[in-house]
């Protein structure tokens, strides 16, 4: 085989030497060029057809895929072009084939193989720089099975890079083992063994020696790639790792707070339910005891005394009491309205009932208010209408609010009843806690209530401050 690339490189300097011959001859670039390509081409295939045409090799297999597998004897290697099936690695075969040329090295091209029999492979040559960016005569570690160390520099399309004190060295693998998942990041050292190419540049045509344009290392295995952890891979490494802990850290974390914060918002909502629910059911033992159990006391004190008329008066008003504070409890929805939307709804209702017609035109009342306000007022209107009927005899009421000049409203329920004073109403002494009940009500939602009749109508006023 070596007498065969010597005779080619002959073949190549006779062509050459030919070519400058000609030299003196006027002629265009392109034609020079042309002329010399044709008659070097010509004396290298006359240097192959030397041989016979027809060449018979054997060695052990190093490496099998992509079209071609390498053979290896000794020191000497072989590139294999084969069209059909490949042997494996570890196969010893005998090739018979033509021999060709790719960049500057002799080739064959199999017509067919024959397996022998099987053997380790050859041990691999550990390489250094140096051999890795010159070929020298008789073929350097071309196409042998080699050992070499580097840091990886990055992924490709067929593998990954790594540098061999700064050589760049194209690893080609099929399949790569799992540490290499992350290599471009982290850059690990690793040992590598495979059937090393070397791509020459066409000073080599010539004498045999050039320099090195590319290197790239054939892999068969996984387990032909080891890592060789140091300090600088290990601090990437960590990195990366520390920071997926941190960022699932941070995700429990988050989670953790998530949860906390629907606990403590659940929590929160139970907690002003109950607030709620205890704030109505002071307020429905003020109205009890403010309004219907002084009624009743009262009847009951009417009762001993025998004052069997304002007994009656009392509990009559009892009732009524009570129907208002069931009443506000079945409304619990008109209590969700505006104050405005609330009135217009009462008018209705107390319209629709046929013994008086009531209008509203609500104005400037205070908003945000919650729901036992909301009944606080309600109570107040219906209270000042239930008045307006059953003492005064009115047919027409009115409901009008305005501000009041300095920030605060004025609502005033109006009636076309019969006036009365309100210092000469029997009050809560007597046993009548109307009233009573009104201004009471009316506090609780910052507000004053005053009566007093005004050009022919009988005026409930009710003012209060901005809400």
């Amino acid at each position: 085989m070596k007498r065969l690339i010597a005779q080619v490189a002959t073949a190549a300097i006779f062509a050459l030497a030919v070519s400058a011959a000609h030299a003196a001859r006027k002629m265009s670039i392109g034609d020079y060029s042309s002329e010399v390509r044709t008659r070097v081409v010509a004396k290298m295939r006359e240097a192959l057809s030397a041989n016979g045409g027809v060449a018979e090799v054997s060695g052990t297999v190093t490496f099998a895929g992509w079209g071609c597998f390498f053979l290896q004897r000794d020191d000497d290697g072989l590139k294999v072009f084969c069209a059909g099936k490949l042997p494996s690695v570890g196969d010893v075969v005998t090739v018979e084939g033509s021999s060709s040329l790719e960049g500057g090295r002799v080739v064959l091209v199999a017509k067919k193989w024959k397996k022998t029999s099987t053997a380790p492979l050859p041990a691999a040559r550990p390489v250094l720089r140096d051999e890795l960016v010159e070929s020298s005569g008789d073929g350097g570690v071309n196409w042998l099975r080699v050992a070499l160390a580097g840091r990886v520099i990055g992924e490709t399309e067929n593998g990954f890079a790594v540098s061999v004190d700064g050589v760049p060295v194209n690893v080609v693998a099929r399949e790569l083992p799992e540490f290499l998942s992350d290599a471009g990041v982290t850059h690990p050292k690793v040992t590598v063994r495979g059937v090393a190419e070397l791509l020459l540049d066409q000073a080599s045509l010539i004498d045999g020696r050039g320099g090195v344009i590319g290197v790239k290392v054939d892999v068969s295995s996984p387990g032909d790639i080891a890592i060789v952890p140091d300090i600088e891979y290990l601090a990437r490494r960590n990195g990366r790792l520390t920071m997926f802990a941190l960022m699932g850290f941070a995700a429990i974390l988050a989670a953790a707070l998530a949860i906390f914060g629907l606990l403590l918002l659940r929590q929160r909502a139970r907690l002003f339910k109950s607030r709620t629910i205890m704030e109505e059911r002071r307020r429905m033992a003020d109205d009890l005891h403010d309004t219907i159990e002084q009624h009743l006391a009262g009847a009951g004190i009417m009762m001993k005394l025998g004052r069997v008329k304002e007994a009656q008066d009392a509990l009559v008003r009892a009732k009524r009491e009570t129907r208002d504070v069931v009443w506000g409890l079945k409304n619990d929805d008109m209590m969700r309205l505006s104050p405005e939307d609330m009135l217009r709804k009462l008018a209705h209702d107390e319209t629709a009932k046929g013994l008086c017609r009531v209008e509203v035109r609500p104005a400037c009342l205070p908003q945000g208010l919650d729901a036992a306000q909301m009944r606080d007022l309600s109570l107040i209107v219906r209270e000042a209408i239930g008045n307006a009927l059953k003492h005064g005899g009115a047919r027409k009421v009115a409901i009008t609010s305005d501000p009041d000049g300095n920030g605060g409203w004025i609502l005033r329920i109006a009636n076309d009843g019969a006036p009365f004073d309100p210092t000469g109403v029997p009050g809560a002494a007597e046993g009548h806690f109307g009233l009573e009940g009104m201004r009471r009500r009316a506090l609780r939602l910052g507000a004053t209530v005053s009566f007093a009749p005004r050009k022919g109508w009988m005026v409930v006023e009710l003012r209060g401050k901005k809400v």
